[in-house]
This record gives C-alpha cells, sequence and structure tokens, in this order.
C-alpha cells in the first residue's frame, strides 16, 4: 500500500506485484507518528471512519480508501497502489501545507515478464476464480487493449513520474538497506517477503510468442528501466 510519512518526509508509491506489500509492513511498524485529523493536510478533505480509524494505525497516511475533495473533485477512490502523480495532485497543495520537493518520493519497479509471472499464480492461487487457467491462457487474457485494466497490469512507470528514486526488485534486500538508511530508520533484522509465490523461474513458463506479448505491453518500462527477458 502507498505510505506517507509527514514527520520523516517520504512517500513511497506502491507498485503491485514488486514487494510492496513487504516493504509497506517495515515502513508501518518502523517508528511511531502521530498525525492529528486536525492538521492541515485534512483541512478540505473528509474521510470515512474506516479511513481515520486505518489512516492512525502506526501513526502513517495511507492512502486507500475513498476521499471526497469539495468543490474541486469528485470523489476519488484510492487503491492501495496509487500513481505518485495522483497522491502529488491531492495531498500536496496549498492547503495541506506540504511541499512536494520536500519530500523523498520512492518507489519500486520489476522485471516485467518476473513480475507477470507472479501476477499470474498471486491472483491464479490466492485471490478469485478461475482456477487454473494456463499462463498462456491467462496472458492472452489480460494483456490486451480490450480487457479491462486493473492495477495489476499496469505499465509501472505510470506510477512513478516526478519521484527521486526508483529501486529495483531484483536487488531489494540491498535497496531497502538504501531507504531506511536514507529515511534514517531502524533497520529490520528480518526483512519478510509477503504474498510471495512459488514458482520455476520465470523464464521457463515462457514461449516467444508470450516473451512479444509481455514486451509489446509493457515496452516503455522496459526501455527505461533497461530490462531483459532473462535477467
Amino acid at each position: 500500500m502507498t505510505v506517507i510519512s509527514i514527520d520523516k518526509k517520504y512517500v513511497f508509491t506502491s507498485v503491485y506485484k514488486t514487494g510492496s506489500a513487504s516493504l509497506s509492513s517495515l515502513l508501518t511498524s518502523s517508528h511511531s507518528e502521530k498525525i492529528s485529523l486536525k492538521h492541515p493536510i485534512f483541512k478540505k478533505t473528509n474521510i470515512d471512519s474506516m479511513f481515520k480509524n486505518e489512516l492512525l494505525v502506526g501513526g502513517y497516511t495511507i492512502l486507500n480508501n475513498t476521499i471526497r475533495l469539495p468543490d474541486e473533485y469528485d470523489v476519488i477512490k484510492y487503491t492501495p497502489h496509487s500513481k505518485s502523480s495522483t497522491i502529488k495532485e491531492i495531498l500536496f497543495h496549498e492547503e495541506s501545507g506540504l511541499v512536494w520537493d520536500d519530500f523523498f518520493k520512492f518507489g519500486f519497479v520489476r522485471n516485467p515478464w518476473d513480475r507477470e509471472l507472479s501476477n499470474y499464480f498471486f491472483n491464479n492461487e490466492t485471490l478469485k476464480p478461475p482456477k487454473n487457467i494456463s499462463f498462456k491462457r491467462w496472458l492472452k487474457n489480460t494483456l490486451r487493449e480490450d480487457a479491462q485494466i486493473e492495477v495489476s497490469k499496469s505499465p509501472q512507470f505510470e506510477y512513478l513520474t516526478d519521484v527521486d528514486y526508483v529501486a529495483r526488485f531484483e536487488n531489494y534486500t540491498e535497496e531497502v538497506k538504501y531507504i531506511f538508511n536514507k529515511l534514517k530508520l531502524p533497520l529490520p533484522n528480518k526483512l519478510q517477503h509477503i504474498h510471495k509465490t512459488e514458482h520455476k523461474p520465470y523464464w521457463e513458463y515462457y514461449d516467444d510468442v508470450d516473451i512479444m506479448r509481455v514486451h509489446q505491453w509493457y515496452e516503455k518500462d522496459i526501455e527505461m528501466y533497461d530490462y531483459e527477458f532473462g535477467q
């Protein structure tokens, strides 16, 4: 989930299937920070009681519920994976008193071929039917223009515009150490991995057609973050 700390001045933008659930958990347990609901950040924002309760857990602002902003916006629904551009627009403005450039903004990316396989196993085994659909069929059904696009199939670069640091899932342990040192937070003794899927190396699940299908869908991710199949 997306995590913002007013005290430590950081914005963690959570990109689906990049270890974001694990890092969110580490961040929210790393230090205690109390944010009053009278803080200027909420001056023009009405938040329902469920969100208020979740907001104060660990003292972090967690954007994963519905927020209504009067005058300028209709109801805006935050998923646990909110784009950095959306966070900036909604929460960093004159009324809130928050300045985007004063915060350290970061997120993770992952090799798109590996990410898609993890996405497949997570959805097929953990979330909902249809069960036992093949990976090839799943890719064909989901990575197409007329399919319902969910956050799980969105290109990663769309979530990480105007950020200071893009970490790589492939170097997860080293990246977490760097981030915690940067934020001056105590590093946990154990780096957990939530929602980890068990499977063979991702390249064993692909044929040439599916390699190209993922490449075409995530072409900009592959170009921007210099990913290759088989890395």
